[in-house]
């Protein structure tokens, strides 16, 4: 939503740039009355697809934002701003363009702290651009572009982690843990079910014959995916797939390179060898155990 929004600034920095305002555009002395028409006409239509496409990308955005922001989003700000650079005489095309990297800055300033859960400051900000842009001389710019994919890498990293930290003090992603874990443990008490280093807990109802499954097989197999409560979420149906073993979470691939041709299991994959705190929606709850019965019809 943002980029379209600064879009249609940009579209407008454009005509501030290209028209040159009335004052350019009526300096002309050999300016027809038919061109002056045209102009004319073309500006009004240009105007309204501006405003009618603005109006309909704010209420898309104020349908996003808080009730505390939607008191600060004034329409009326919008149309001041626009109107700033639209008007606006090319003569000063450094402050234009000032205000596109402006424009690009605040976009990326206030993605920031929610993409990666830290505070980013706009003076501090500010202040090491002015430090670099008025150097006398800044070296190779590709090493400030390393530096902040560096800092940048790190703070996504932290911002994940973090992120992580909140699903998993969810209470639905605690009881689903819980409920996995009691669920795994109770299989393997009665002697019949394998726990493997990973947390994989099967049960190999036929190894199948020769060598077992590698990462570069191609493979025919056929699964079913149930929660623990026995209900099924996902299976093959008619005919077996054709895949690889590495296409698959953690877990399944593990249980799939247990067999070989004609093989089949049941396998127990707990949510770090599944898909984690975050499930996978609408399906698969947070730290949610899932248990699959696999097939391996053929090595292809």
């Amino acid at each position: 939503m943002k980029k379209i929004i600064l879009s249609l600034c940009a579209a407008a920095l454009t005509l501030g740039i290209t028209a040159c305002g009335d004052k350019a555009q009526n300096g002309n002395a050999d300016t027809t009355a038919q061109e002056k028409a045209l102009g004319d006409s073309l500006s009004v239509a240009y105007g309204e697809f501006i405003a009618a496409h603005a109006n309909q990308m704010i209420d898309q955005q104020m349908a996003q934002l808080s009730e505390e922001q939607k008191k600060h989003f004034n329409r009326a700000d919008f149309v001041r701003g626009l109107k700033a650079i639209a008007e606006r005489d090319t003569a000063n095309i450094a402050y234009i363009m000032g205000v596109q990297t402006g424009f690009q800055i605040w976009g990326a300033a206030k993605q920031m702290p929610e993409q990666f859960k830290v505070p980013v400051s706009a003076s501090t900000m500010l202040k090491a651009f002015d430090k670099v842009f008025n150097a006398d001389s800044i070296g190779d710019a590709y090493m400030y572009q390393m530096n902040f994919q560096n800092i940048m890498s790190r703070a996504e990293q932290y911002g994940k982690e973090k992120e992580n930290q909140l699903l998993e003090s969810a209470p639905e992603a605690i009881e689903n843990k819980a409920k996995g874990a009691a669920y795994a443990d109770s299989l393997v008490a009665t002697g019949n079910w394998t726990r493997a280093e990973s947390g994989l807990v099967y049960q190999i109802t036929n190894p199948g014959e020769g060598e077992t499954v590698k990462n570069n097989d191609r493979i025919k197999l056929r699964y079913k995916g149930m929660h623990i409560d026995g209900t099924e979420f996902d299976a093959t149906r008619d005919e077996a797939m054709t895949t690889y073993p590495g296409r698959f979470i953690p877990g399944f691939t593990e249980g799939i390179k247990l067999l070989a041709k004609g093989g089949k299991a049941t396998i127990v994959l707990p949510a770090d060898i599944a898909y984690g705190v975050r499930g996978s929606d609408p399906k698969i709850g947070p730290n949610e155990t899932l248990v699959f019965e696999i097939e391996i019809e053929d090595i292809l």
